[in-house]
């Protein structure tokens, strides 16, 4: 999940969790909307490209949903949905999912009561009803045309827009919340700019999608993981990537589309 190593998604979740020193900016995250949508006729050849062979990994949930699912997995971390609804289309010809909308809810990650922020006073509107963990993730993603991309987090506090393409990201803007419904006191861009292309690359024509250059991120961490032989990355570890298996498993049931190895 290269996405995870993108100085501007690393960014977005510090933003998100804040500092040991102190809260968010952000306040509580209380939903994600993630899209990745894009039109595969463009270069791909229906019905006999890979995208729409099943047992070759086709379909869209596996080629551009885990993306969006990942997005929002990364803003709810050690909290697993509680309530997963899919609606999609599938293509009768080739049994493969087209494009899907999943709506995620998670639990809050306590037992307790709502908290509240701030004391309960019935004269004033500061009092935030809470569940601390808890919230929603408004997912879309298919191959049947082109959509924004991009990751909006919603906090109490304000939001953070990753900018398009969301999936290889070296953008983002924060928008803080002042006093009043959607009013923004203060909006705060950040820039993470990719390396320049070597000579080598330029000669042999350059990248084929976009921003690949930022594999070097992920690369760079795989390389510091060995050197201090760590056998998975903080970025993304091997129970969330189990996680977002399952989430997958159940988008795949509710569309009723078959798995790879299924006859």
């Amino acid at each position: 999940m290269w996405t995870r190593f993108f100085p501007a998604f690393e960014q977005a979740r510090r933003i998100a969790f804040g500092s040991n020193e102190g809260e968010s900016i952000l306040g509580e995250v209380v939903s994600v909307f993630s899209d990745f949508n894009f039109n595969a006729s463009d270069s791909e050849i229906y019905p006999s490209s890979f995208v729409y062979n099943r047992k070759l990994g086709g379909g869209a949930s596996l080629l551009t949903g885990p993306y969006p699912i990942a997005a929002a997995t990364a803003f709810f971390p050690a909290s697993t949905p509680d309530n997963i609804k899919v609606v999609g289309q599938v293509d009768e010809l080739t049994e493969v999912d087209l494009q899907a909308a999943v709506a995620l809810s998670f639990p809050p990650n306590g037992t307790h009561s709502p908290a509240l922020e701030g004391s309960i006073d019935s004269s004033t509107a500061e009092c935030t009803p809470k569940l601390p963990g808890s919230g929603v993730a408004t997912l879309s993603y298919g191959m049947l045309g082109e959509s924004v991309e991009e990751t909006t987090v919603v906090g109490t506090k304000g939001r953070l827009t990753i900018k398009t393409p969301g999936h290889c990201p070296t953008k983002l803007i924060v928008s803080l919340k002042s006093t009043g419904r959607a009013a923004a006191s203060q909006t705060i861009e950040f820039d993470f700019p990719l390396p320049k292309d070597t000579d080598d690359i330029k000669t042999a024509g350059g990248f084929v999608y976009p921003n690949s250059a930022g594999f070097c991120y992920e690369a760079a961490a795989v390389a510091r993981c060995i050197a201090s032989g760590k056998t998975e990355a903080p970025q993304y570890t091997l129970a969330e990537t189990m996680l977002e298996m399952e989430i997958l498993d159940e988008v795949r049931k509710q569309l009723e589309t078959k798995a790879v190895d299924e006859e």
